[in-house]
């Protein structure tokens, strides 16, 4: 199970809290509210970035619109190369 650990805002509290807990994340300006599935929420200290590299550091990922934006670009621009994505090496096979 993966775990993120979190400073609670206000108390300085440690909060162990599973990725698979996690209902709902919302960035605010002096903490992150985190809603969890069971109904509870929590406050922490931890900012956007802070959250994002310990979930990415736990190889989960999170996609957002300029995720796909960033993985469509590449796509057309292999597309506008007449590239095959998947081909490596020569179009010819070996025997």
């Amino acid at each position: 199970m993966k775990f993120l650990e979190l400073t609670g805002y206000g108390n300085n509290h440690k909060h162990l809290i599973s990725l698979r807990s996690i209902a709902d994340v919302e960035f605010l300006s002096q903490y992150t509210h985190i809603n969890l599935n069971n109904g509870n929420s929590v406050n922490v200290i931890e900012d956007e970035q802070t959250i994002i590299s310990m979930v990415n550091y736990l190889s989960s990922d999170i996609v957002s619109q300029d995720y796909m934006d960033n993985i469509q670009a590449q796509i057309d621009a292999y597309e506008e190369m007449e590239a095959d994505r998947f081909a490596v090496g020569e179009d010819k096979l070996p025997f």
